[in-house]
């Protein structure tokens, strides 16, 4: 039988048609390239009908940016009804928080937060309200918005409450369109809520789109959308889930690259008319990442996509050259689909990489104009384009190893495959490297995928019997999922099994489970229906559209920003300090501590209402005895915060119960942990209560237990302190009923977990005198100049950072080659191995990064002082959590603040006091003042 493959790119369309027989390698048979058209659908049933002339196909594989295109023109777009099933949870973080202001006004409809949710063991934060939810689709409906989106807290675990607002749905509208999201994606509420509505937005659209496509293709032939995990959509997923088809291109790529060239692992380099795309194959199929995935606009999803990384070169880049100093660069900027209008080959005016390969000679038969060009411009560039592969290369590695490059695309004529490049065993073009995205198309699998938290019993126990029938349930699960979608059952194999423990549950057995499988196509579940059969031959006569711009992403500018103070030298925050804090307030989390992103999502909300306002002073603002200040965070799993988020009040009412208990009020605010999500916390209850933040923590970083707050440290009372959970209930710990931090954290521990492990927590109120002894002074401030330093630096970002925080760079550009994770006291504890310089460096964590060693035992660095890992190109701090294999990251060392260092506090935040003994290490402290944006700004 023979198959298609076709995949529209933003500069060509491709095309192949493969025969595929039993027992047999599938054969390129024909293949085209025609420009892509403004339509996109009549330059891509053109090729079509080039390859296919009259041979009888049994299916079309295609894959698009079409649907991503819409979004970033805005266009096509319906008004969406979001839904979420959250009861009294959540609330703090609307859907669409930080989308571009026109995106959101283009899609939000109605958005509406109703009973429902669970917490992460199954159990119901509240039951549904029918009536509620009826009346919430009556009213979309009668505001003529009939597209729907459902998400529900924890749905990925528990999808029946979607399920029947579905059914819901459906009562009232039997043709309004739904998206559950459940269907769309992981764990993570925000960012899987946002991948929702943008699936939901484009299901009209998507509808059109299709059926005009079937209207078009030849009658009985079954039509399937490429996937952005390289699997297939049929074209009725395809308008159901159209969100899955974004960013398929490379994808493709690389799925053709590895059977083109018979290579199962190893770095794709798919180079075309505007941009170069690198990616790794493991196994013949391309390394997928879930994590900070950002589609347009910079909004963040949780699908899963190729990891990648694209840059800016193809044949179409513009080469500028200055002739004086006979010096070039090389882009970014490319003439596009525009090539064979301006290019020299073709008789324009602008020297691209098209031309530089020809002049180079490492092409022939391009355009129908002679290319010659002076020495130096040629060599400068090919100079240029190597260096960027081989740095590319070196980045997408996994191993020291030397491993095979496979090049694709039209593009790649820039690179002379006859050249050797270090870490590469063999740099390999392809038969057919033009249309290799076409043919990974055609070649495309079924997918399906599972997100779990559950109890896995400990390999430790009976063998591991009880853990691998676990295990093995799950994955009976995922196949049967699998058969489900389309794939043969005899094909189906898993391809990703990933086992995350839950930090902070006592229990620890509880796992996050994420696994997904792949099967080979059985098209015999797709033959179309005799009624289908309406359309004897190919239409091509399909309406011009005039093309749309593609709308550039709007950005704040976020460089050379300086604190405001108002006339009594009160700090003003403003969207671009939250920026600058959440960033540093990363960094002083040293891996753990929860990730800022959704805490500064909620600052920005709150700013964006400008309901209140965020007003910061120094410690040294209150001193009096009569002045009473309390410390806020949250208390929880980091795993667990990315799917509750908070409904605003957590931590605000247990502050109100302690002021309520000492009938005092409480006139200033601080953040108990600056490290991590807590960080963000006392501008937030501050702000709601209209009082004023400190510019102060309790640890100076992140830390994992109450224990190791400063305050208990020097022996201030821990009583009374106050606990509420999403749901508004409290408890108040008093001192008949405990004395000690331990048994602080004890308790708070055992209800945090009761109460779905994302509680929040105000600790004992201390006086204005007692702050300026207990706490550390200026944390906001060393976390803004942190956010400073990396916005104002873009080329050496990280070295920046390291100066700002006063601390060194242990190493640059290390490569993660290994990570263990085991939970123990309910601590998710483990070490990350870098590889650098020839040397191995281990960073052991609990929770936190602890201690930094060569292999050979030398330390480097340990708690108190702070050690975060921060990815090498962007300098955005990594979570122990989600470090993985093949991570390229530099190491970072700051010093922890003078009070942490002392004898006392050492007892509780030096390595003793994680299980630590090194008899040959002593931790020297390193003093350094830190300074306030007052010292630096206010004058």
């Amino acid at each position: 039988m023979h198959v298609v493959g076709v995949d529209v790119g933003g500069t060509n369309t491709d095309a192949v048609l493969l025969r595929i027989e039993s027992n047999q390698l599938p054969k390129v048979v024909a293949t085209a390239k025609r420009v892509t058209s403004a339509d996109i659908f009549s330059g891509m049933l053109h090729a079509l009908h080039q390859v296919i002339n009259d041979t009888e196909v049994a299916a079309i594989m295609i894959g698009t940016t079409h649907f991503i295109n819409a979004l970033l023109q805005r266009r096509g777009l319906a008004k969406v009804c979001t839904i979420r099933l959250c009861g009294p949870a959540t609330h703090a973080i609307p859907p669409m928080a930080n989308w571009p202001q026109d995106l959101k006004e283009t899609v939000d409809g109605l958005t509406a937060f109703v009973s429902g949710g669970y917490f992460f063991d199954g159990s119901e934060i509240s039951p549904l309200n029918e009536e509620e939810i009826r009346l919430i689709i009556r009213r979309a409906l009668a505001l003529d918005i009939c597209t729907f989106c459902v998400s529900g807290v924890f749905s990925p675990c528990r999808m029946d409450q979607e399920k029947r607002v579905e059914e819901i749905i459906r009562e009232e509208s039997p043709t309004a369109y739904i998206t559950l999201s459940h269907e769309i994606a992981g764990l993570g509420l925000s960012e899987r809520e946002n991948a929702s509505i943008l699936n939901a937005c484009l299901r009209p659209l998507a509808k059109q789109t299709i059926e005009a496509l079937q209207g078009s293709l030849p009658p009985n032939v079954p039509c399937f959308l490429t996937r952005n995990a390289g699997t297939l959509l049929s074209s009725e997923d395809s308008i159901r889930w159209p969100v899955f088809t974004f960013v398929s291109g490379p994808t493709n790529s690389m799925i053709g690259a590895a059977y083109l060239s018979g290579i199962k692992n190893g770095i794709v380099i798919d180079i075309g008319g505007t941009s170069m795309d690198i990616g790794v194959i493991v196994n013949g199929r391309p390394r997928q990442t879930h994590a900070n995935v950002r589609l347009i606009d910079d909004i963040r999803v949780n699908i899963a996509v190729p990891d990648t990384v694209s840059l800016p070169l193809g044949g179409g880049t513009v080469i500028h050259v200055n002739e004086k100093d006979e010096s070039v660069q090389v882009g970014p900027d490319s003439v596009g689909y525009r090539l064979d209008q301006e290019a020299l080959a073709f008789g324009g005016q602008t020297i691209t990489g098209t031309d530089i390969a020809l002049a180079a000679g490492l092409v022939t038969e391009i355009g129908h104009c002679s290319v010659q060009l002076s020495t130096f411009i040629v060599e400068q560039v090919l100079d240029s384009v190597k260096q960027l592969v081989i740095r590319s290369i070196e980045r997408m590695k996994t191993n020291p190893e030397p491993i095979p490059v496979i090049l694709c695309g039209g593009g790649s004529i820039l690179i002379d495959i006859n050249q050797p490049f270090p870490g590469v065993t063999q740099l390999i073009r392809t038969d057919h490297y033009a249309v290799c995205n076409a043919v990974g198309a055609a070649l495309c699998s079924v997918s399906a995928s599972f997100d779990a938290i559950i109890d896995l019993p400990p390999s430790s126990v009976d063998g591991g019997k009880q853990r691998k029938h676990v295990l093995d349930q799950l994955i009976v699960k995922v196949y049967e999922k699998c058969e489900q979608n389309g794939a043969q059952s005899n094909t189906i194999q898993l391809i990703d099994l990933e086992q995350i423990p839950l930090a902070y549950h006592p229990g620890e057995h509880t796992h996050r489970v994420q696994l997904t499988a792949i099967g080979q196509l059985d098209l015999n579940k797709f033959k179309r229906n005799e009624q289908e059969k309406r359309i004897q031959k190919f239409n091509t006569k399909i309406k011009n559209e005039l093309s749309t711009a593609i709308k550039p992403p709007s950005h704040i500018d976020l460089t050379k920003k300086q604190p405001i103070f108002d006339e009594n030298g009160i700090w003003c925050i403003d969207a671009i300090d939250i920026e600058y804090i959440a960033y540093g307030t990363a960094i002083l989390g040293c891996g753990g501590g929860g990730e800022s992103y959704h805490c500064k999502l909620w600052c920005l909300e709150v700013l964006r209402e400008g309901k209140y306002q965020m007003r910061v002073v120094p410690p040294s603002y209150f001193y009096s005895s009569s002045d009473l200040i309390i410390d806020v965070s949250f208390m929880g799993a980091p795993t667990v915060s990315h799917e509750l988020l908070p409904n605003g009040h957590e931590c605000l009412e247990a502050v109100n119960i302690i002021e309520k208990y000492l009938s005092k009020k409480i006139v200033g605010i601080y953040s108990a942990e600056i490290g991590g999500a807590n960080g963000l916390m006392g501008l937030l209850v501050a702000a709601n209560k209209q009082i004023l933040c400190i510019d102060g923590d309790a640890m100076g970083r992140a830390f994992p237990c109450l224990t190791q707050f400063l305050p208990f440290i020097h022996g201030l009372p821990v009583t009374p302190s106050c606990l509420c959970d999403v749901r508004g209930e409290t408890v108040i710990c008093t001192d008949d009923i405990i004395s000690t931090s331990q048994e602080l954290e004890d308790v708070f521990r055992k209800e945090c977990t009761k109460r779905g492990l994302c509680v929040g927590v105000a600790s004992p109120p201390i006086t204005g005198e007692q702050l300026q002894k207990n706490i550390l002074h200026h944390s906001l401030s060393r976390a803004w100049f942190l956010g400073e330093a990396k916005f104002n630096h873009r080329i050496d970002a990280i070295q920046a950072v390291a100066r700002a925080g006063h601390g060194r760079v242990l190493i640059s550009n290390g490569k993660v080659i290994n990570i263990e994770r085991h939970t123990t006291g309910g601590f998710v504890r483990g070490h990350v191995s870098i590889e650098t310089a020839g040397r191995t460096l281990i960073i052991d964590f609990q929770n936190e990064n602890l201690v930094a060693r060569f292999n050979n035992g030398e330390i480097l660095a340990s708690v108190p002082d702070l050690i975060t890992l921060v990815e090498e190109d962007s300098a955005e701090p990594i979570a122990t959590e989600i470090v993985k294999y093949g991570y390229r990251v530099s190491v970072l060392v700051l010093p922890a603040p003078e009070p942490l260092t002392t004898s006392q506090a050492l007892q509780y935040v030096g390595l003793q006091a994680f299980g630590y003994d090194f008899p040959n290490y002593t931790y020297t402290p390193s003093h350094v003042s830190i300074k306030s944006v007052w010292d630096v700004f206010y004058k």
